[in-house]
């Protein structure tokens, strides 16, 4: 980040957690005003916001106040989001397959959706709430991963089915389909549909489209969008230009010449 003002950070999860949870995130600074849109990324997320509120807004334009504590599940399109004022946020980002084990709701109802955390989980909402009573940032962290460390310690890890599975969809290779996906992984497409929406919320075509833009994404700047698209496993640059007017809403060059720290912060690896 630039701008002295805005600071964004990943916690590596201990050992305990690293099985379900990809990082804890820390988002701070002012409000420069604007509504962000928030790209998909291929994980569902429990977000903490001990700042002033939120507001989402919907695809009619119309917005809402996000609670204090919520849980996004996998998206397909972008969320639009402005902060109010003072940000001050921390995210527990999970495996794409393991929300469903931590909040014991199943993966599918949750795609597309933004929730209180109180309806997904009552007691780590209880538990979480705490977190806003510590004016230390170490001391807010050490509740986060004391709560998220006990409620794991009563789960049991994912089998290496899926994780196996959605890394492989992930990685950049030449599986750049459903059928290519099931072959390489060597499950029918049935049994590899069944899994992912049980486990993920997305689908395997949803997931490599997801992936595929993020890595499209972070190879800016420096490459022509036409070569990207080749190097992403786009069919062309307007196959790219398509799922992006689909995602997040824009192009892909209208989208990273946005001065948009909140978007930025957010483009991770999958």
């Amino acid at each position: 980040m630039t701008d002295p003002e805005f600071h964004y950070r990943e916690i590596a999860p201990p050992p305990a957690l690293a099985p379900f949870v990809r990082c804890i995130w820390r988002l701070r600074g002012t409000s420069g005003g604007a509504a962000e849109p928030i790209i998909p990324d291929g994980c569902a997320e429990i977000v903490i916001n001990v700042g002033d509120p939120f507001v989402r807004y919907s695809a009619t334009g119309s917005g809402e106040v996000q609670p204090a504590r919520l849980v996004a599940g996998q998206i397909t399109r972008a969320l639009t989001v402005q902060p109010s004022g003072r940000i001050d946020v921390w995210g527990i980002r999970f495996h794409p397959w393991c929300a469903r084990a931590f909040l014991d709701v199943p993966a599918v109802e949750l795609r597309d959706q933004v929730v209180a955390l109180g309806d997904a989980s009552a007691s780590l909402d209880e538990m979480l709430s705490t977190v806003a009573d510590s004016c230390d940032e170490h001391v807010a962290e050490r509740r986060i991963l004391d709560v998220l460390t006990r409620h794991a310690s009563r789960m049991s890890v994912s089998c290496a089915t899926v994780p196996h599975l959605v890394m492989f969809a992930a990685s950049g290779s030449d599986v750049d389909s459903v059928s290519k996906l099931s072959g390489a992984a060597g499950v029918s497409t049935r049994r590899l549909q069944t899994l992912f929406r049980d486990h993920v919320g997305l689908s395997p075509k949803q997931l490599l489209r997801v992936t595929r833009f993020q890595r499209a994404l972070r190879m800016q700047p420096g490459l022509s969008w036409s070569r990207i698209a080749a190097l992403t496993g786009f069919y062309d640059q307007a196959h790219l230009i398509h799922d992006a007017n689909e995602i997040a809403g824009c192009t892909p060059a209208a989208l990273v010449r946005r001065d948009a720290p909140i978007t930025d912060a957010f483009l991770s690896d999958v």
